[in-house]
């Protein structure tokens, strides 16, 4: 089994990438596009565009995630839309599976946002089915330059010789844990924010405010994480975690991650004693100082796994769900931040 996995050298295998400036640029122009060309409301039309004079009540929007949720409301912000969610709070989007009611919500909802890159598979047959019934469907990871899963034995049945250009760009069998890196999610953003104008009828001018207080939110909070990654020594950048999920982070951030407990991309997936002793022995050798576990997934077998090395931490991180309140993750970017903190705090 291929445990070892290294991120080293994959920037330089990402396509171009919009600068900062160059994304709030983008955002003018494409909202400024969408005011100008978008059409008027026939009957089969999925705009929700109120007649002028009229109070009509806001549009709602679904997004699958908690997290995507927050993300959109803070495009739409303000109360521009009625933004819900789909998959409930705390639940894995892995295995999610829609109920009839789901469905009806989704062909009823001005815009459904999701991520992509088969995170929601469960969702993704009524996701099509509600994008031919008319409704429109955004998924972010369209708008992300992607990466291959860290363990490509995992992803691609361990196949020798497999080119993992096919898995970047914009497209399928790349990594779905695209939200952990802000930098990646402000390139979506500009066309997000062009459907909210186009499709969905909000007024462009109150969308492009939102959007470049939002962009430059995520770039504070990039450069922050950058900042409080910098006081971890080079060695010490390494993560072991309970399943793929760190492997944006540790992209954007330099890190390593050198293994998880479920070395595949499904976090159902079972794991067995001879996977724990050989990621036991690795963990031993790297000095590895903290395991990483998830809010969303057991711990038994992390647990195991420090008992079997013994004097390490285990620390649980918010991955596909928003926090609690009071947890300091009710929030995208205070996710960012937590997860930072605590990630920062163990390896130093």
């Amino acid at each position: 089994m291929r445990l070892r996995a290294e991120v080293e050298g994959r920037h330089g295998r990402n396509r171009a990438r919009p600068s900062w400036c160059g994304l709030h640029s983008v955002a003018v122009a494409v909202l400024t596009t969408a005011a100008l060309t978008a059409p008027a409301c026939g009957a089969n039309s999925p705009t929700r565009r109120p007649e002028q004079g009229t109070s009509a009540a806001a549009p709602t929007i679904l997004a699958t995630t908690g997290i995507w949720r927050d993300i959109v409301s803070s495009v739409a912000c303000g109360g521009l839309a009625d933004v819900d969610t789909i998959v409930p709070s705390g639940s894995d989007p892995h295995g999610y599976e829609p109920s009839l009611q789901d469905r009806a919500r989704m062909e009823s909802a001005a815009l459904v946002v999701a991520n992509g890159l088969e995170l929601e598979k469960g969702l993704e047959d009524t996701l099509e089915a509600v994008s031919e019934s008319g409704t429109p469907v955004f998924e972010f990871a369209d708008g992300m330059h992607t990466i291959p899963f860290s363990f490509e034995g995992a992803q691609h049945g361990g196949e020798e010789g497999h080119d993992d250009e096919e898995d970047e760009g914009h497209g399928s069998g790349g990594d779905p844990h695209v939200w952990f890196d802000p930098h990646r999610v402000s390139e979506a953003l500009p066309e997000l924010a062009r459907l909210l104008t186009r499709d969905v009828g909000l007024d462009a001018d109150a969308i492009g405010a939102c959007l470049a207080s939002y962009l430059a939110e995520l770039e504070a909070v990039d450069a922050e994480i950058a900042a409080k990654v910098e006081q971890l020594p080079a060695g010490s950048r390494k993560l072991v975690t309970s399943h793929e999920a760190l492997g944006y982070f540790a992209d954007r951030y330099g890190f390593e991650v050198v293994g998880t407990v479920i070395p595949t991309p499904a976090s159902m997936a079972q794991t067995n004693p001879a996977q724990l002793e050989e990621l036991a022995e690795i963990i031993e050798h790297e000095g590895i100082k903290a395991i990483f576990a998830e809010t969303l997934h057991s711990v038994d077998d992390v647990e195991a796994l420090a008992d079997r090395v013994g004097d390490i931490e285990v620390v649980t991180l918010y991955t596909g769900s928003l926090g609690p309140s009071g947890s300091g993750a009710e929030t995208y970017v205070g996710l960012l931040r937590t997860n930072a903190d605590l990630i920062v705090d163990a390896l130093g």
